[in-house]
């Protein structure tokens, strides 16, 4: 359950505001899911700042700063994803395997090759654990589409895995 800022609990008790506090507790998580959206570490900490950076002037009247934060996260990695297709390109994208812990790389390479949207859906899905009402909040469709997102996504890596 997200809560206001002013509600957030200050485990240390060392007096710090609340935003600090808040920032301090959702930072691993945000710079997580930015990295299972992006693939690239370094794009997942510029996305994490580039979020709490947006937040920290409208923290005020959120009654789910959480909530907000994880929206803001999937909008900017979509928009990285779009300036990304934009731009010529120089070589194939690929996972920074170094942090990733899941022993199946060919599961990242083709996750990674996946539209977007499909991308999104399945990582929010599964390993954000989000609604299909609030993935499509997040990605500004309907839930249908985020059904059909999902099943494409996961028909395209079921062929591309199985032997």
């Amino acid at each position: 359950m997200d809560r206001t800022l002013d509600q957030v609990p200050n485990p240390k008790g060392d007096g710090a505001a609340p935003f600090d506090v808040f920032y301090r507790a959702q930072y691993p998580d945000t710079v997580r899911l930015a990295h299972a959206l992006t693939g690239s570490v370094e794009a997942a900490e510029d996305v994490a700042q580039e979020a709490f950076a947006r937040i920290l002037g409208r923290t005020d009247g959120l009654q789910s700063p959480g909530g907000y934060l994880r929206t803001t996260v999937v909008n900017l990695c979509r928009d990285r994803e779009r300036r990304r297709r934009r731009e010529p390109r120089m070589s194939a994208p690929s996972a920074d395997r170094t942090t990733l812990s899941l022993g199946a790389s060919e599961l990242v390479d083709v996750l990674l090759r996946l539209p977007y949207r499909q991308r999104a859906v399945l990582v929010l899905r599964y390993w954000g654990d989000w609604s299909e009402v609030e993935i499509a909040e997040a990605l500004g469709c309907r839930s249908g589409t985020v059904k059909t997102l999902a099943s494409r996504g996961l028909a395209r890596l079921r062929r591309e895995i199985a032997p």
